[in-house]
């Protein structure tokens, strides 16, 4: 392989040009996946005395394999398409795969009495502690979508010199790093409150979840009384968490800050015509300051979109499907799980 690997450029398919018609497909057509869905181990995680989290594991038979751990977006689980769609793609090279429900998704509200935010990171580890103890000899990569790329970048940033020596590589895609910049952008435009509508209609059924597993802490009416991401945030989450309301949690919990203390081999995938998630300056200038961190950036692509004309190719390497993020995700794991083999 390259000793750095030049990744083909994006073509976005010419029906989906438009940044809002991306995004709704990366989230609506779904990834073939067979029997690997079906095949995959369900096993709960205990994080702490309180919460669980659900994995879903597809394990090679010989221990020593890659293995990709996912983090999924915001109100997402492990069964979003980009999840399924990375998870076989890495499973077909021959990686073992962990696709990871935070807190609170994927069903798993009467798991935890809490819920979660954009740099709670203790699901992450309670994976990672769990991989040590069952694959120790495993090289890892970990990879997030949107708020998942958020969650992970602070996970590794809290290690910061001293990563977990089976992490090999990170991968982010369509990351929300500075959240003032994106709560603005989201409350903006009638497509952006559209998507915002969905995503509360989400937290409604998931706050109502709450309300009947765990009364004492959350009222009947839980799930009313928001109606865009400020005021949920403002009356649940930044109090849930010690923040002092949601322009503090927005600032306090935005991986920017942190972008400084990742230690890992890290590619950043994000398109400039991202709907929901700006790629903002400040973000920019924190990753090039980084030695640590390589920017991929398209000109189009949407938001955990990026649906080609056709599957890239290049000298070194050529993609299964047309979701081109997703196999630079794999390609750029690749290239990092056989340079570390190449340096032991």
């Amino acid at each position: 392989m390259l000793e750095k690997p030049r990744f083909s450029a994006f073509f976005p398919h010419p029906l989906l040009r438009d940044q809002h018609a991306m995004t709704v497909a990366g989230a609506m057509l779904p990834r073939p996946s067979g029997p690997f869905n079906d095949l995959a181990e369900k096993r709960w995680l205990k994080v702490d005395d309180e919460t669980s989290v659900l994995l879903e594991l597809n394990i090679q038979q010989q221990s020593t394999r890659p293995m990709l751990v996912m983090v999924h977006g915001l109100s997402g689980s492990s069964q979003s398409p980009y999840m399924l769609g990375i998870a076989q793609k890495a499973f077909l090279q021959g990686w073992s795969v962990i696709r990871v429900n935070i807190r609170n998704c994927g069903g798993s509200e009467k798991r935890t009495p809490t819920l979660y935010h954009a740099a709670l990171t203790d699901d992450v580890e309670a994976v990672f502690e769990m991989i040590a103890k069952e694959f120790p000899l495993a090289p890892i990569a970990l990879t997030g979508y949107s708020l998942g790329g958020s969650i992970i970048t602070h996970t590794v940033a809290n290690w910061g010199s001293s990563p977990p020596e089976q992490l090999k590589a990170m991968v982010c895609v369509s990351t929300p790093f500075n959240l003032v910049s994106t709560s603005r952008t989201m409350h903006k435009g009638f497509m952006n409150r559209m998507y915002m509508k969905k995503f509360l209609i989400g937290f409604m059924k998931s706050m109502k979840n709450k309300a009947a597993q765990f009364p004492e802490l959350y009222p009947q009416d839980a799930s009313y009384g928001y109606e865009d991401f400020y005021s949920f945030d403002q009356q649940w989450t930044a109090p849930a968490f010690g923040f002092d309301g949601s322009s503090d949690y927005y600032n306090r919990a935005s991986a920017l800050h942190v972008i400084k203390d990742v230690k890992v081999p890290t590619l950043i995938i994000h398109s400039e015509d991202d709907p929901l998630v700006p790629y903002c300056e400040p973000t920019r200038d924190a990753v090039e300051a980084n030695p640590n961190m390589r920017l991929l950036l398209a000109k189009r692509g949407g938001h955990c979109g990026f649906f080609g004309a056709k599957a890239a190719n290049s000298l070194v390497w050529s993609d299964i499907d047309r979701w081109w993020a997703e196999n630079r995700v794999i390609e750029y794991c690749a290239y990092r799980f056989e340079k570390a083999q190449k340096t032991q």
